[in-house]
This record gives structure tokens, C-alpha cells and sequence, in this order.
């Protein structure tokens, strides 16, 4: 048996769930895998562990196969995808459309990131008619606990999920709007990749292959059947049975990807508007790189 390590891009959430299924289904198991999900301390560190050789795999948004070079890094596929961008309060709203300046939360503040949040909530306040300034957005580095933030004070939060905070805000009975990539013409980005090692795939390939088979298969499964997913997450992870979190589950189950399976296409514009925008640190031949053949 073995062991092997998939670091997560932040807490465990139901958007691992291919992953949750494969480990309680006992499908990696047979394929002579022991899987560990690792929730990391800092968004960036299970990318940085893979492409440095210290971690087996790990999952993030597409978004970060962009915003920094990170030599030595593969992208096995896609197996989560959802709608995202920046949720604002009516507060919020109300603030830019007198020009005035918000704070924003986001798991991470300082880069690239903060660009693009700036670039949706432009073009939304534009289309509504409002002048914006950039510095009219106070990005503040608040963890990922957004509708903590909300309530707490923060006008808007940025990384949002249709799938997580969406039905979070509307099972709370939260008002807020969130203002999607996609909405004001922007490539989606609100997805899952799994990634490997360059030095980790040429060694292990059948790992990696039954990594992103049992992946698929366990994205299939919790798509076709909603309430085994359910009954998976709860005893994985221990959580105490709640309508909010049944809600998430049946919500995101329907946005798995299956199946996984590298796909330069499914990326390519994004990276194409964004190193037009001058939001891309990485050139042509490195997004090209990163679904080199592992």
C-alpha cells in the first residue's frame, strides 16, 4: 500500500468530494493507494509543496496556474466547476455608487488576485452607471469564512462560490449579490484543478492514473447519486448532519467534473484576457508547460 498525500487549497468543503468518495468507498484502496486530504495553512502551500517535489498532489483554482510561475507543476484536470467572483452587501453597493471606498475580505490580499477583483467590480459599476476607482476597493486578507465577514461588517468578500457562499447567503437569509466573472465578461475561473509534480508524475505514473480514475469515478457516482454523496461527506468528515450543509452538498454535487482529464482548451482564454489584461505572470509557453505529459 501506498501512502499518498493530496494537499486541499484550503479547508475541507464538499467540493472534494470525488476525492471523499474514492477514500470511502475504498476505491483508491484497491488500487493500492492510501489517501490523506490535506487542509493546508496557507492558500499557495499545496502548489508550492507539489511543484517543489514534496507533495504528491494538490488541488486549487485554475486561476494560480497563471498569477506565478511555478516550474515543475502539472495540471491532471478539472473536477470541480461553479460560477464565482465578488459578493457586496447592499451596504456596498450603496457605498460605490457614491464613490465611496469598501473593505472587501478575501482569503488573500496583495496579489494578482486583488487585480481582478477590482477589474469585476469596475465593470460592474460601470454597467450599473457608477464611476469607480480602483482604491475605492480595500481588499483585506480575512481568511475564507466570507459570510462571517459579511455579517461582521465587511462590505463585499472575494473568492466567492455560487455553490458554497451563494447557498450559505440565501440559507441565511443573508442579502448580498455576487457579482460573477462570467457576468461582467470575464473567463470563468471558479473551479478545481488537480495538479501533480513533473518529477512525481514521470516516476509514479500509475499512480497518477489511478488518482484522476478514482477521481472521476467518485465525481460520477456523487453527481448520479446525491444522497450517497451526502451520506459520504458526513462520515468523512464528521459533521454533524445540517439542512445548510445538505444544501451545499446537493447544490455542488451537479458542478463535478468528470471525466478528469488534462485540458489546455478548458483554460486557454483565460489565460489569453488575462495576459491581455496584464493579469498573467506567465507567458505563453509556461501555461503551456504546466499540461506538459507527466
Amino acid at each position: 500500500m501506498k501512502s499518498i498525500e493530496l494537499g486541499l487549497e484550503w479547508f475541507l468543503n464538499p467540493d472534494h468530494l470525488p476525492f471523499i468518495a474514492g477514500i470511502e468507498k475504498g476505491w483508491f484502496r484497491d488500487a493500492g493507494l492510501d489517501v490523506t486530504l490535506i487542509e493546508p495553512e496557507g492558500h499557495y502551500d499545496g502548489l508550492a509543496d507539489v511543484a517543489k517535489g514534496r507533495l504528491a498532489f494538490a488541488c486549487n483554482e485554475p486561476l494560480h496556474m497563471i498569477d506565478e510561475a511555478r516550474p515543475g507543476l502539472r495540471a491532471l484536470g478539472c473536477f470541480f466547476e461553479t460560477e464565482g467572483g465578488v459578493m457586496l452587501t447592499p451596504e456596498g453597493e450603496q457605498a460605490l455608487a457614491r464613490g465611496e471606498t469598501i473593505r472587501v475580505a478575501s482569503p488573500v490580499a496583495g496579489e494578482v488576485t486583488d487585480d481582478l477583483a477590482r477589474l469585476i467590480v469596475g465593470r460592474w459599476c460601470e454597467r450599473e452607471g457608477f464611476q469607480f476607482e480602483s482604491a475605492q476597493l480595500q481588499i483585506e486578507a480575512a481568511g475564507f469564512e466570507h459570510l462571517k465577514n459579511l455579517q461582521a461588517g465587511y462590505h463585499g468578500a472575494w473568492l466567492c462560490f455560487a455553490n458554497f457562499e451563494g447557498v450559505e447567503a440565501r440559507e441565511a437569509g443573508v442579502t448580498a449579490r455576487l457579482i460573477s466573472s462570467t457576468e461582467v465578461g470575464l473567463p470563468n475561473f471558479s473551479a478545481l484543478e488537480l495538479f501533480t509534480g513533473e518529477a512525481f508524475g514521470r516516476e509514479y505514473p500509475e499512480v497518477v492514473e489511478a488518482v484522476t480514475r478514482v477521481a472521476s469515478e467518485g465525481a460520477t457516482l456523487c453527481r448520479e447519486d446525491p444522497d450517497e454523496a451526502k451520506r459520504l461527506w458526513y462520515r468523512y468528515s464528521g459533521e454533524d448532519r445540517s439542512d445548510l450543509m445538505d444544501a451545499i452538498v446537493l447544490d455542488t454535487c451537479h458542478r463535478l467534473v468528470s471525466p478528469v482529464v488534462p485540458d489546455a482548451e478548458r483554460w486557454r482564454e483565460m489565460w489569453r484576457q488575462f495576459d491581455r489584461l496584464g493579469l498573467s505572470r506567465v507567458d505563453e509557453a509556461g501555461f503551456e508547460a504546466i499540461f506538459s505529459p507527466v
